[in-house]
């Protein structure tokens, strides 16, 4: 095969890049874990989670404030 340039990196490049490996999926936490069976398990988990949450409170209005 003919190459256009003298350049070592057009060859690695004209490659097949080696097959990655699969990332196996985390084990679920413990039942006596606050994370357990929630959907975002896994993700960034800041406490309080939002499942603790009962009643979103309602964010004041501003223009009736004025």
């Amino acid at each position: 095969m003919r190459y256009f340039t003298s350049n070592p990196l057009e060859r690695l490049m004209m490659q097949a890049p080696p097959p990655r490996q699969e990332q196996r999926a985390k084990p679920a936490p413990p039942k006596d874990h606050p994370c357990h069976g929630c959907k975002r398990c896994g993700e960034s988990c800041v406490l309080p989670c939002y499942r603790g949450v009962e009643v979103i409170p309602p964010i004041p209005d501003r223009a009736r404030s004025r």
